[in-house]
């Protein structure tokens, strides 16, 4: 029970709101975990229409397998941050943020942190694994980085919650043209942000992948709509300025 009321406290306590009061939407295509194909196949797609992405790394998943997919390397994020992307922290050992203690998860921040260190990788902001967080973890996050962000789904329109950010899944097997198109129309004509997130982009992904087609077709259309895209960090720079 208290972990239930934890987490929907999370949802209106702890706010801090940025005004999204711009004439132009914004989109953002984050990767999350960092597969290898995000930052091979998944860049090269972003690099045909100039755009930069957000990926949110677990440096425990370095050199790794997850979801049989193969994990990124440390020379694919320093390549993917001397290419101007954005990095951000995904916890490193992919820890559920709702389920662990405040003392295990500050141990597990520490841990990513001084892997970025150690790779003299620039960190940004946070993404909650799985999207999950609770009351404490998002009071903890907002400490640590200047946002943090979830799932959730849908465009975020007049204003957005730092500590929360949400984001829309890109996965071939579950998002259809036509959710993509209205979110970007909403977005474009409403001055919202739409943030985008996946995991790896291949021509045969799994459940929580992108094909390099679908990822294409959905920066097609937000340039064509004459949205800003840009990393999330960035986003946020443009809608305070």
């Amino acid at each position: 029970m208290y972990k239930k009321l934890s987490r929907f406290a999370a949802r209106h306590v702890g706010k801090r709101y940025l005004e999204l009061g711009k004439q132009r939407g914004v989109v953002s295509f984050s990767f999350d975990d960092v597969p290898a194909s995000a930052c091979q196949l998944g860049v090269e797609v972003l690099d045909r229409y100039q755009a930069k992405g957000t990926f949110y790394v677990c440096g425990g998943l370095t050199n790794g397998i997850e979801q049989s997919q193969a994990c990124h390397s440390v020379q694919d994020l320093q390549y993917l941050s001397a290419n101007g992307h954005e990095i951000g922290c995904h916890t490193f050992s992919h820890t559920n943020c709702a389920n662990a203690s405040l003392a295990a998860l500050k141990i597990d921040w520490q841990r990513n942190r001084d892997f970025f260190s150690q790779h003299q990788l620039p960190q940004t902001g946070f993404a909650f694994p799985f999207g999950a967080y609770d009351l404490p973890s998002k009071i903890a996050a907002a400490r640590l980085f200047p946002y943090s962000r979830i799932t959730g789904g849908g465009t975020q329109i007049g204003r957005a919650d730092l500590h929360a950010l949400r984001a829309q899944a890109l996965y071939a097997q579950s998002t259809d043209a036509d959710t993509i198109l209205e979110l970007m129309q909403q977005t474009a004509t409403e001055g919202g942000w739409l943030i985008f997130y996946s995991h790896e982009v291949s021509s045969n992904p799994g459940p929580w992948g992108t094909t390099p087609e679908q990822l294409e077709s959905a920066l097609r259309i937000a340039k064509q709509l004459g949205c800003e895209v840009l990393p999330v960090a960035q986003a946020i720079d443009f809608f305070k300025s």
